[in-house]
């Protein structure tokens, strides 16, 4: 999910998870955390942020969603602020200190058309969509109470052009969260964030992300998230 307030951020790629967690294990005793985390192309990519408000941390993994896992975190007070796939294992980040968020669930659906009505039952008992998740045949959402956002969402099949992405804000809201869903991209978008402005970037270039990212965190932009689609990696990034 988008942290509520960022600071410093680092981010980088491993192609193995021993790699990837020992610079997590790094920047987590310099007081940074991970605030977005995701897989393609054979990598895991991360971003860890500083003075975000989290003060604490921990990942739990299984080849199925590790239920009792998060029960064990969810009563020690940690929330589920991020969830991936790796091609082997559900990977779910939990966070605890100032999330925002109260209650929490998570539902998982193979069929699309259960997946969908799953948000809008939860939407109409108050939650908000704070992670989306797509892996073996399998869609994942977390929902979480205490933020009282506004949101909607889109789904753009086939190949994101530039325009489609210039269009993406019509309104007040920001991308939340992107999920390569099966085909197709699927887009969260959410009002009365702590942020008022974005720009989304995409490339199957990272380096080139790279230089924009820089240009970014130069006007006070903070990576808010970023996903794997198509061969290319999409960033988001807002202040």
């Amino acid at each position: 999910m988008i942290p509520l307030r960022t600071g410093l951020q680092s981010t980088w790629s491993r192609r193995t998870w021993k790699e990837i967690m020992d610079y997590v294990q790094e920047y987590w005793d310099k007081d940074y955390y991970i605030t977005d985390m995701d897989y393609g192309e054979g990598q895991y990519r991360v971003v860890m942020t500083k003075n975000c408000g989290w003060d604490g941390q921990a990942i739990r993994a299984g080849h199925t969603f590790p239920k009792e896992k998060v029960d064990e975190m969810w009563d020690k007070g940690y929330r589920i602020t991020n969830v991936t796939y790796d091609g082997e294992d559900w990977i779910v980040v939990m966070s605890s200190g100032n999330t925002g968020i109260g209650a929490q669930s998570w539902f998982t659906r193979t069929r699309w058309e259960d997946f969908k009505s799953e948000i809008q039952d939860a939407w109409n008992d108050g939650y908000d969509i704070t992670k989306v998740a797509y892996g073996d045949g399998t869609y994942c959402g977390v929902m979480s109470k205490g933020l009282d956002w506004t949101q909607s969402w889109n789904y753009i099949a086939g190949e994101i052009t530039q325009k489609e992405m210039d269009n993406m804000y019509p309104d007040e809201k920001i991308i939340t969260d992107v999920m390569d869903a099966n085909g197709g991209l699927f887009i969260v978008r959410s009002g009365r964030t702590p942020y008022s402005d974005q720009g989304m970037f995409k490339s199957s270039n990272w380096d080139s992300l790279n230089n924009k990212m820089s240009e970014m965190w130069d006007k006070g932009y903070s990576i808010t998230s970023f996903g794997y689609y198509r061969g290319e990696w999409y960033m988001l990034m807002s202040k």
